[in-house]
């Protein structure tokens, strides 16, 4: 079999029609490629639960999938066990996920409503990668820490950061490749085409497409640096 393609795509955030289109009409994905999502599947958009059935769906088919951890996912998992977490997820967008597993509005406020979403999901998400390397390329959802002794280890920095500053010793000279911060279409633009940038934030702000600038989902070739640009159609 010839080698297929490496892709990488930012931030979904529930837009489930958007990520189709882009994985069906745009990239035409095929069994040799490996497709890198960046994390945040969930919360925001209108179908979360749909999106990750996707992934699975593209799993089943042995298409190769490298899905990392979002900080969004961590709020969910945290939220079976810690109130605080819960909490924090409730001001984050929860709302849709709650309502695309069917989950009555009236009970989003109690943490008890998160032990209704099927044991399944929760298994996809602890099995998230928490970071992802691949020739020329570490693959993160927000960043790393310059200092930290292990910043692959650091669950703070790799979920929720939004410094791009990094630890030499650990990127040998690769590219960072993130989502996290939505950021215009020019903007990931002018780093993808830049060669001396090392960080390439590939988060368009797909959820956000009244917002000017931002709707766009991204996927990025790793092998050429094609960009792929798919308009919100949620």
């Amino acid at each position: 079999m010839d080698k297929g393609n490496r892709y990488v795509i930012g931030d979904i955030h529930g837009c489930i029609r958007t990520f189709r289109r882009m994985i069906e009409e745009q990239l035409h994905l095929k069994n040799n490629d490996v497709l890198y999502l960046l994390g945040d599947y969930i919360d925001r958009g209108p179908d979360p639960r749909a999106v990750i059935d996707y992934i699975l769906k593209l799993q089943q088919e042995s298409f190769t999938t490298v899905p990392l951890l979002g900080n969004h996912e961590y709020m969910l998992l945290q939220s079976l066990e810690r109130e605080e977490y819960f909490k924090l997820w409730t001001v984050n967008g929860y709302e849709t996920t709650l309502a695309s597993f069917g989950i009555d509005p009236v009970l989003m406020g109690n943490r008890k409503c998160v032990f209704e979403i099927p044991a399944l999901y929760f298994e996809f998400i602890r099995g998230l990668y928490h970071y992802a390397e691949t020739e020329g390329f570490l693959l993160v959802h927000a960043g790393l820490g310059r200092n930290k002794e292990n910043p692959l280890e650091n669950m703070e920095d790799l979920l929720w950061t939004r410094s791009e500053v990094y630890n030499r010793n650990i990127m040998k000279d690769r590219k960072l490749i993130h989502g996290h911060t939505p950021i215009s279409l020019e903007n990931i633009k002018d780093r993808v085409y830049d060669p001396e940038e090392s960080f390439l934030n590939l988060d368009g702000g797909c959820v956000y497409k009244t917002i000017n600038g931002l709707g766009n989902l991204i996927a990025l070739n790793l092998d050429n640096l094609d960009l792929f640009v798919q308009e919100n159609i949620d």
